[in-house]
């Protein structure tokens, strides 16, 4: 460039005029001729601006066809799909269940149980009705339904009902569910239901449906009689049986039952029977007194057939008796289902024969009728030497036990029907065993 170009105005930032016909291609051979090129690359910065002015109004329009599109399914589908699986996740504990007042249609029940739901965020629900039903009937076939009124849960939290009268719909099924909880070590109690459920302001259309195992009654397995005493007289209602019965409950289930009345068996022959009042099953063990009446004409009558079928019980000093539900009655009325599942269940308790003649003996002592008998066998003279010392002692000394209880007129009284030889040999029996308690 010439000193006169120099300073010519514009020359620095103009460049060179086309010439006419020049066509341009004087501009295309600045840059071998070292001269400066009229261009400059954009940046990135400056290419995004240029296009967004360019294109603003089509991404407008497209976000808004996309947020029109994925909203809907955000909160129709994503959220409902998301909370429905916190709930299938969660874990659902059986706390407490208790049925009382067990009419033919109808129950008052409690049930509490334990949700997890893992999540940190607290969930409002309406009001929730459950159907108890059996798997093999479906939820539609359901035994019971519940109410849980409408709560917030959050974390692990306890919810249920109280005492709530409750309907008895479908007595197959329900039956099926007593006759699991009475004979299985384990049963399943399967829930359905549905209600909304709130995740802050997010409602959500939620299905419950779990089986929740908790352990049951398992036959009554460790059931005993303890205590056993004849009663000597019978009482006015016939009773001449008592002791204690222990019915074991390792479940979480509280069961009002009502009163049990048992058939009392030696092997398949009824030798009596028993009752159980008021019974209701706690968890835990449970001792309930036993009132029976013992049918020893039949026991004499058929004392071979008892011996054969107890030999090994007895060779143990033992008897082993056999208790079969017969009925079970809650507030004077029978209760059908209790009933029929009960009557397939056989209860089995060794009783120990020297105990039931000790217990006999106190028994006589406690209600007087030793001391008169003692007092007869004795004589007045030596009376206060007897009663000196422990009236046990005296069994076991110089007072001949076979000739008390042949004179006491409460045994010959329950023997009356039997033939007094055989009566003599069984009370020679019985007295044998005394001195090895």
């Amino acid at each position: 460039m010439t000193l006169s170009e120099k300073y010519v105005l514009g020359a620095n930032n103009r460049g060179p005029l086309l010439t006419p016909g020049d066509g341009g291609s004087g501009l295309e051979k600045l840059d071998s001729a070292g001269g400066r090129s009229l261009t400059r690359t954009p940046t990135r910065t400056e290419k995004f601006r240029r296009h967004w002015k360019r294109f603003w109004l089509f991404y407008c329009i497209g976000n808004v066809i996309f947020l029109a599109i994925f909203l809907p399914i955000f909160f129709l589908v994503v959220i409902p799909a998301i909370a429905q699986l916190v709930l299938n996740k969660s874990d659902l504990v059986l706390v407490n269940a208790t049925v009382n007042q067990p009419k033919p249609d109808s129950v008052i029940m409690t049930l509490e149980t334990k949700v997890d739901l893992k999540l940190a965020i607290p969930a409002r629900i309406e009001n929730l009705t459950l159907a108890l039903f059996e798997r093999a009937y479906g939820a539609n076939d359901a035994y019971a339904s519940i109410t849980i009124p409408g709560q917030t849960i959050k974390g692990n939290h306890s919810m249920g009902v109280t005492d709530q009268y409750t309907p008895l719909q479908n007595m197959t099924a329900w039956e099926d569910f007593v006759h699991q909880v009475v004979f299985e070590k384990e049963a399943s109690l399967a829930i359905a239901g549905q209600t909304n459920a709130y995740l802050g302001v997010l409602k959500s259309h939620v299905n419950l449906n779990k089986n929740i195992v908790t352990p049951t009654l398992n036959q009554f397995n460790g059931f005993g009689i303890s205590d056993a005493t004849l009663v000597l007289p019978a009482e006015s209602d016939g009773t001449n049986l008592i002791g204690n019965a222990t019915l074991p409950n390792p479940s979480v289930i509280t069961l009002e039952i009502g009163t049990i009345i048992l058939d009392v068996k030696a092997g398949d022959l009824v030798i009596g029977n028993a009752t159980l009042e008021d019974v209701t099953l706690r968890p835990g063990d449970n001792i309930f007194p036993l009132r029976g009446v013992l049918d020893i004409k039949t026991v004499i009558k058929n004392l071979a057939a008892v011996i054969k079928a107890e030999a090994s019980a007895i060779k143990a000093g033992n008897l082993t008796i056999n208790a079969v539900t017969t009925s079970i009655v809650w507030n004077g009325t029978l209760v059908p289902y209790y009933t029929d599942i009960l009557k397939e269940l056989t209860l089995t308790a060794s009783i120990g024969l020297g105990g039931v003649l000790k217990n006999t003996i106190n028994y006589l002592k406690s209600e007087g009728n030793l001391t008169d008998v003692l007092k007869n066998i004795t004589g007045d003279m030596n009376l206060s030497s007897v009663t000196s010392r422990s009236l046990d002692e005296n069994m076991r000394g110089p007072v001949d036990l076979s000739g008390f209880m042949r004179e006491n007129l409460h045994v010959r009284d329950m023997f009356k029907d039997v033939d007094p030889d055989e009566r003599d040999l069984i009370i020679d029996s019985l007295a044998s065993i005394y001195p090895e308690i």
